[in-house]
């Protein structure tokens, strides 16, 4: 089983993150098991769902690939489905993600789709909504506005990467708690309210943004959409972390 290099860095996350993953990668977002999944029925789930996930953070590296690519070409690749970079940049633009350049990293790529999602839930808020956040994650030089919480983000991303984790955080539970609050109806969360913390992880951001365009999609996209947002948020708070120490 080969496993992309980009991917390599799953086997370091934590528990939970991967459970996550794996969650997204299984269920539909009505809470049933994918037609088209193959972790279920594997030695490695039952082995290590769901509180061994760094033992089979490789199959869930593969699942993913799969769901990116065609069957056809799959079965052409001895099973194998296309890299997590070429799913990345395809998520990116089914996501209208700005600025994505033919050159930039996977860390660029999906540090804009990040950025791209948080700032769909920070235009939901009321310039009002904006100043707890920011004082919240203590967040200093930069004006109390929409657009001054959305340049502190792209800011930090590179001066302080434990920040930008954190204040991406603190945006998607707060926006959910303030759109809940105001009786937004958040459909499809049964499983995902058990399985997944909605205040913090990435499934949560898409539902909070409107995307009942799942249901108009083809089943691949509502899988690696979540999967790379999900993905694209471990990277981070493991790039962070690893910094630090």
């Amino acid at each position: 089983m080969n496993v992309d290099m980009d991917l390599q860095f799953l086997q370091h996350c934590e528990n939970d993150d991967l459970r996550a993953l794996c969650d997204i990668l299984l269920y539909d977002n009505r809470g049933k098991i994918r037609y088209c999944e193959s972790l279920s029925n594997s030695d490695s789930y039952l082995k290590c769902y769901p509180n061994n996930m760094k033992g089979m953070w490789q199959e869930l590296a593969c699942e993913l690939q799969k769901f990116g690519g065609n069957s056809i070409l799959n079965y052409m690749r001895d099973g194998q489905g296309p890299s997590y970079e070429r799913i990345l940049r395809d998520v990116c633009k089914r996501m209208h993600v700005k600025d994505l350049d033919r050159n930039d990293s996977v860390e660029d790529m999906e540090h804009k789709l990040l950025i791209s999602v948080s700032a769909s839930a920070i235009n939901k808020l009321s310039e009002e909504d904006i100043r707890p956040i920011m004082d919240e994650c203590k967040m200093q030089g930069f004006e109390y506005t929409k657009q001054g919480l959305i340049a502190a983000l792209m800011a930090l991303r590179v001066i302080n990467r434990r920040l930008f984790v954190i204040v991406i955080q603190t945006v998607m539970r707060m926006t959910i708690e303030l759109l809940i609050g105001r009786g937004i109806a958040m459909a499809g969360m049964g499983i995902f309210s058990r399985c997944i913390s909605v205040f913090l992880d990435p499934i949560g951001w898409l539902l909070l943004t409107g995307w009942t365009v799942w249901d108009l999609m083809g089943p691949a996209y509502r899988v690696t959409i979540p999967a790379v947002i999900q993905i694209a948020y471990m990277r981070a708070k493991y790039l962070s972390i690893s910094n630090s120490k």
